[in-house]
């Protein structure tokens, strides 16, 4: 059976919600509280010889107010308010995990991967607890050809949170074009349990559920995506392929076939688009 892999990266950032007026920035984060920033201390002279010890500073807690622009910025896909509220975060507490994740996926949207990575090792360094992270480092490596590398950040980020819609979508898809589709199936039920509606991973849960013998579910699936997107040529090509080489329902087929043909199947699908219709012609005679 034809398959189509797409992944997708999703930006979970924008999941995040601001922390309420009287919490702070890590505690919304599940980071012990960051302490107010010191006051001047007037300093006593040092003995002759003795070393000076600077005292340490610590961030001031950033403002829910701060958050609440991010979180806007990312709902919204304001790539240039995503920067400015994060480097507005940054510029108070250069360790804020959330604001570093978002500044990394909006240089990873510019195609800087090498600064993304960065940014998202960074935050790993500040709370690696937020799977979130180690899901968005997979994607950058995904985008650097690094497919182990990935699968391994995927790996990781179930470990932290086994619930993990991004990690749970992009390491279903590539079992699923490794064939492994049995694995593949429990992780893209995850992301699908989860609330991922992207067309291409419904796509390849559709695949996951056809190749185990689910195929109403998978219709199901097909139907939704080709209503949504009509002119979703992968889609509708593994519809067909279902509809007529799985369920022996050649008239639905048939009639999959002939709205393909009029969007126009995926590069190189014409033999197996015909050799579909022929099939399903045959098995109504």
């Amino acid at each position: 059976m034809k398959k189509y892999l797409l992944l997708t990266v999703l930006f979970i950032a924008a999941c995040s919600s601001a922390p309420t007026a009287n919490q702070s920035s890590e505690d919304s984060m599940g980071m012990e509280g960051v302490s107010d920033a010191p006051t001047p201390v007037h300093e006593e002279e040092a003995p002759k010889g003795a070393k000076h010890d600077e005292p340490e500073v610590k961030p001031a807690p950033v403002a829910s107010s701060q958050y609440s622009s991010l979180n806007s910025a990312i709902k919204s896909q304001n790539d240039e308010g995503i920067y400015r509220a994060a480097t507005d975060i940054l510029a108070q507490n250069g360790s804020d995990a959330r604001a570093l994740n978002a500044l990394a996926m909006y240089h990873f949207k510019k195609g800087r991967f090498d600064l993304s990575r960065y940014l998202l090792s960074k935050a790993i360094g500040a709370n690696a607890n937020m799977s979130e992270l180690y899901s968005n480092l997979g994607v950058v490596q995904l985008a650097q050809n690094e497919r182990r590398e990935a699968i391994k950040s995927f790996k990781k980020a179930l470990s932290v949170n086994g619930l993990d819609p991004v990690a749970s979508a992009n390491v279903g898809s590539i079992y699923v074009q490794e064939k492994d589709y049995k694995k593949g199936l429990l992780a893209l039920e995850v992301a699908y349990s989860k609330g991922v509606r992207d067309p291409r991973v419904l796509n390849n849960y559709a695949v996951a559920l056809t190749a185990t013998g689910s195929y109403d579910k998978a219709a199901d699936l097909y139907k939704k995506v080709v209503k949504d997107d009509s002119n979703n040529r992968e889609a509708i090509l593994n519809y067909a392929i279902l509809l007529v080489d799985k369920m022996e329902k050649y008239k639905d087929g048939l009639e999959v076939i002939s709205r393909l043909k009029f969007v126009g199947g995926p590069t190189g699908s014409s033999n197996r688009i015909n050799a579909l219709e022929n099939k399903a012609k045959a098995g109504l005679k």
